[in-house]
């Protein structure tokens, strides 16, 4: 019976036919911890001013009226940064949180639970279009993004003002769950983004050209869908927030809003580029770019509150850049990468070491040597040995046991040859 075993190259070409992947080297976190407590002490610094201010936007709402406004802010910057970090920038957040804030007021006579529904259900229709055209034509997120931005904006021009809104003013209580509740969604899904097995999973999106197929449609389709749906959440928030007592209709600006939420986005850390982003980063942007504009109205500057925004984006180019530089591997990371994984290093075969041997047993080889070729006293004649042979003679390695009495072996007896007797 013969037995075939493979040959090395057939190892080599079902190794080869395998998709193996290096994992990309771990994204450096430190940058974003420094970057974000340094937005958290100018945001801290901002908030300070904005409080020993006389008039203005904050000496007439004070926190409530912070709070009111900085709920739907941070909303709309996390759906701006879900979208940054699966590579499908969503530009629409302004124009679906305006749908939601239309189709929540005008609904507002039917009660607080349909209204609800109705403005959230629109921003979802909304993500679904957005979230088909990223990833069925593998549309790029800002040209899809503008598409149904432009359709909203379209439809709102024609629609006129929705009913009055028939709702009571948001409490409070509901103003601080609604802040809190941003900005727990925010810190949570900041600290999802950073886990390394999450960041793997992206990278493919990050990786491949626009346009071609990345194996990760679930992946954007959840996110863009996400995007939208935290785009309406900001939009009822605004609209409820916001509403005065007479019932008029305050709706958001779509073009404002998006200015400030991707700005935020940006410049809370979240990468241009996809996949890298911070944890409390967009909040903290949130409340500068807030806290800001309020400054500003307070001190009578005379510029528009959008040129914040916008410069907020250009700002955010160069934290993304910062991002970027500080994340890129080193070369000796990018060789071990590269190299680790290979078979080939398996089946390298090192040259044995040498055996070292010892001195201390040169001398019992040697006589080891010369008892099998039979020039030492103590060769054997068939299976006894010979009579007179010395079993010590070979190594005289023990001697001194040899030559000791074998009684006590302690008062130094010497046994003479010759003599056959002790000695003392």
């Amino acid at each position: 019976m013969k037995f075939e075993t493979p040959s090395r190259s057939d190892d080599r070409d079902s190794t080869s036919s395998l998709d193996v992947y290096s994992d990309p080297p771990s994204d450096r976190m430190a940058v974003h911890v420094v970057w974000e407590i340094g937005l958290l002490l100018l945001a801290g610094g901002v908030l300070f001013a904005l409080t020993r201010a006389s008039s203005g936007p904050f000496a007439e709402g004070s926190w409530n009226g912070l709070m009111a406004a900085l709920a739907p802010l941070v909303l709309a910057a996390t759906a701006a940064a879900v979208s940054l970090r699966v590579g499908a920038i969503n530009l629409a957040v302004g124009p679906i949180a305006l749908l939601s804030a239309w189709m929540f007021i005008d609904a507002s006579s039917s009660g607080t639970v349909v209204s609800i529904g109705m403005g959230l259900g629109a921003a979802v229709f909304a993500g679904v279009v957005l979230a088909t055209l990223c990833t069925w034509l593998r549309v790029p997120g800002w040209a899809a993004s503008g598409a149904v931005g432009g359709a909203i904006g379209l439809w709102a021009g024609t629609s006129g003002d929705p009913a009055a809104f028939m709702l009571a003013e948001l409490p409070t209580t509901g103003v601080v769950a609604a802040v809190a509740a941003g900005v727990g969604l925010s810190v949570f899904l900041g600290l999802v983004g950073s886990f390394t097995g999450v960041r793997t999973r992206l990278a493919p999106i990050r990786d491949t050209p626009v346009g071609e197929r990345h194996g990760r449609g679930g992946l954007v389709f959840f996110g863009t869908l996400l995007s939208a749906a935290l785009a309406g959440a900001a939009g009822v928030t605004a609209a409820w927030a916001g509403a005065p007592a007479q019932g008029a209709a305050a709706l958001p600006d779509p073009i404002l809003m998006s200015v400030l939420a991707v700005g935020a986005a940006l410049l809370g850390g979240t990468s241009l580029l996809g996949r890298r982003g911070g944890v409390c980063g967009t909040v903290f942007a949130s409340t500068l770019l807030l806290a800001f504009m309020w400054l500003a109205e307070s001190r009578g500057w005379s510029f528009d509150a959008g040129w914040i925004g916008l410069g907020a984006i250009v700002a955010g180019f160069l934290v993304t850049r910062l991002v970027e530089a500080m994340n890129t591997p080193d070369e000796a990371d990018v060789a071990s990468s590269s190299r680790a994984g290979e078979v080939s290093d398996l089946r390298e075969d090192e040259p044995a070491a040498p055996q070292e041997r010892d001195e201390l047993y040169e001398e019992y080889d040697e006589d080891l040597a010369a008892v099998g070729s039979g020039g030492d006293p103590w060769a054997t004649t068939g299976s006894m040995p010979r009579v007179g042979a010395d079993p010590f003679g070979a190594s005289g390695a023990f001697d001194d046991l040899r030559q000791t009495h074998p009684g006590d072996g302690y008062d130094g007896a010497r046994y003479d040859d010759a003599d056959r007797r002790y000695l003392r």
